[in-house]
């Protein structure tokens, strides 16, 4: 399970607990330091993904924080959050690499999400970091007299197109992939839908949240996903209600059930109003991932 490691620097003792009492509430696990030597050791000991950096300190102050992470972890985003900045040092510190300048007083909410941007970013960062690895042992090997078996084993691999698929057929299925799957996570309980979105996005799945079946129907108003993963059971508007409107208003969505409260009558009704799939919690990850996928298909082919 993984989830954003951030770190909190800033010499106002209470501000900086009451900030990371605020990320505990939204499911965010956060350490703090409270001078720039305090963080920078507390980054030897574990890089976190985030951090949110004071400028004004005593000794070593943020920016010069901010110089040494970004020299020696540049995977780690830092989002500077200030009340004493100028225009001159948000300059500077975009210029060392800082991920967001924010002026203090923010608001939790805008604050968590610059923070999930910011992960997600570091997360980016990671997964290009092994592609280049995985590129430099590929050369090394090459290098060492690998080569010949190497071809051998890219003969093996099967190849990208097939021979007996017409070629505007095949170009006619493979253009849609070049859009990212969007989804849309539908369920009462956060900490479950929150991960489970977490999850997706290290699969280069976009993910929406929402905690509601009326949240739900709102965000829908604002922009259609490809897929929707919904749970039945929510306080208010429960699951089949949401997934009889959605089938209504917007047909081309496709709607898969995941609920640990479901019944064989309510898999059945679901199904009649026109639900992609029914699964059953717990849902193995890339069983989920591939009933995604498969719905997306099918989204984008009616299309």
């Amino acid at each position: 399970m993984s989830k954003i490691k951030l770190l909190l620097v800033d010499d106002e003792e209470d501000y900086v607990k009451a900030m990371a009492e605020r990320m505990e509430m939204r499911d965010v696990g956060s350490r703090v330091a409270f001078s720039g030597e305090e963080a920078l050791r507390l980054v030897e000991d574990e890089a976190p993904d985030v951090m949110v950096l004071d400028l004004r300190m005593p000794g070593i102050d943020g920016m010069q924080v901010l110089e040494r992470v970004k020299q020696e972890h540049p995977r780690v985003q830092v989002i500077i959050l200030t009340g004493h900045g100028s225009e001159k040092e948000e300059e500077e510190a975009r210029r060392l690499g800082a991920f967001e300048y924010l002026q203090k007083p923010t608001d939790t909410s805008d604050l968590l999400k610059t923070v999930r941007s910011a992960w997600k970013k570091s997360l980016r960062f990671l997964k290009d970091s092994k592609e280049e690895f995985d590129r430099s042992m590929t050369a090394a090997a090459l290098a060492e007299g690998g080569a010949t078996e190497m071809a051998r084993e890219k003969m093996r691999e099967p190849r990208p197109q097939r021979v007996d698929t017409p070629p505007a057929s095949a170009a006619h299925e493979t253009q849609p992939a070049a859009r990212p799957l969007s989804v849309l996570f539908v369920d009462d309980e956060e900490d479950f839908v929150r991960t489970m979105a977490e999850r997706m996005e290290m699969r280069e799945v976009g993910s929406e949240v929402a905690l509601s079946g009326q949240q739900a129907l709102q965000m829908l108003e604002q922009e259609i996903p490809d897929v929707m993963v919904l749970d039945l059971r929510m306080p208010g508007i429960d699951g089949m209600e949401v997934l009889r409107r959605v089938k209504k208003t917007y047909p081309q969505l496709e709607v898969i059930i995941m609920t640990g409260h479901g019944s064989d009558a309510d898999e059945e009704e679901a199904r009649r109003l026109g639900a992609f799939d029914y699964l059953r919690k717990p849902v193995d990850i890339n069983d989920l991932m591939e009933t995604i996928r498969k719905a997306g298909a099918a989204r984008r082919k009616a299309e």
